[in-house]
């Protein structure tokens, strides 16, 4: 499985390092109990002739080793693809607990699973296409709203790392976000509403009644 994703990871940021390239990797853990993990790579056309490659020939590839006999590779458009990986992965890098109304989310990704060596070659070409306009991103969706992260800026219920500033900084692969709930002040204030609309409404027609 390491030198699959070895080969996965180089290959990926060969075509980084063109330019012509945007890839967003989405774990989305706001329903607790199915998680996603989702990427897409798109690639320019003139990339994929240069190399004389195709989105159908990746996908086949991929879907050739056995790491990735459980994922779901799908050719979106002639230049992008995208792939989802079961649940059973999502749980083998990550751990979710609940701690009263506070959601906690740890990730730790060994380097002898994904192993990132090979980057520190290419590091001032990351850091030229992390001014470009190239991106790479990883966003996590938490449930409630997130009130910290180790790693990356986080606006409300969603992280964005930039993979480009991981690796040009060589961090590691272990991300630790909070996130919390609030009651539903809003809903509680409905229900209490209609309960008071139901009351108002029978006591007229009680008062209705006894007229008649």
């Amino acid at each position: 499985m390491k030198k699959i994703l070895k080969i996965c990871t180089i290959l990926s940021f060969t075509f980084l390092l063109t330019g012509c390239v945007d890839c967003l990797v989405s774990l989305n853990y706001s329903k607790i109990k199915k998680p996603t993990l989702y990427g897409e790579l798109t690639i320019e056309p003139q990339i994929l002739e240069k190399y004389n490659m195709s989105i159908s020939q990746i996908k086949k590839q991929l879907l050739d080793h056995d790491f990735f006999k459980d994922w779901t590779i799908k050719k979106q458009t002639d230049s992008s693809l995208s792939i989802e990986s079961p649940t059973s992965f999502i749980k083998e890098i990550s751990t979710f607990t609940k701690q009263n109304n506070k959601y906690i989310l740890s990730i730790d990704i060994p380097k002898n699973m994904l192993d990132t060596s090979e980057l520190n070659h290419y590091k001032n070409t990351l850091q030229l296409l992390n001014s470009s306009n190239a991106t790479c991103s990883f966003k996590i969706t938490m449930p409630g709203t997130i009130i910290s992260s180790n790693v990356g800026k986080y606006q409300q219920n969603v992280v964005t790392i930039n993979l480009f500033e991981l690796f040009i900084e060589e961090k590691a692969l272990s991300f630790h976000i909070i996130s919390k709930k609030e009651k539903n002040h809003l809903l509680l204030y409905f229900i209490t509403l209609i309960i008071l609309l139901i009351l108002i409404i029978t006591l007229i027609f009680i008062k209705k009644r006894q007229k008649d």
